[in-house]
């Protein structure tokens, strides 16, 4: 497995992880929290990261195969199973296993947050945007 794609995948998981406690914290101050909130929370965490963790394999694999037209084709390919996927999966947590809605798909937004960050966080350390430079988080 390409080394970037485990930094990035930890850079993701450190962010979701101190977003989730936020989203936790933010409930039990609204007095909303119980335990389909923990459940969604997780379930939503390791879905996002998950998802994650798919784009960047797929990206890595679909890069390394050579032509950049077939390789954005498979990317978009994939694209769609993983959005069914993250749509089953979080429909089950939330039907089956009664996790509380907003606390299962928040989480799913987080990784658009962490990447939202980057920029600032790598501007703040004096790293350009030079690829995996900027995950001193999980270093």
């Amino acid at each position: 497995m390409d080394p970037a794609v485990k930094k990035e995948t930890g850079y993701i998981t450190v962010w979701v992880l101190l977003l989730s406690l936020l989203m936790e914290a933010v409930f039990l101050i609204i007095r909303q929290w119980d335990l389909s909130v923990l459940f969604g929370n997780l379930g939503g965490a390791v879905l996002a990261v998950l998802n994650f963790f798919l784009l960047a394999f797929t990206v890595s694999r679909a890069v390394d195969k050579g032509k950049p037209e077939e390789a954005a084709q498979r990317v978009k390919a994939t694209a769609t199973l993983r959005l069914i996927g993250v749509g089953a999966l979080s429909a089950l947590f939330i039907g089956a296993f009664k996790t509380n809605v907003l606390a299962t798909l928040i989480p799913l937004l987080f990784p658009r947050v962490a990447i939202a960050f980057r920029p600032i966080l790598d501007r703040k350390r004096g790293t350009g945007n030079t690829g995996t430079e900027g995950s001193d988080l999980i270093d």
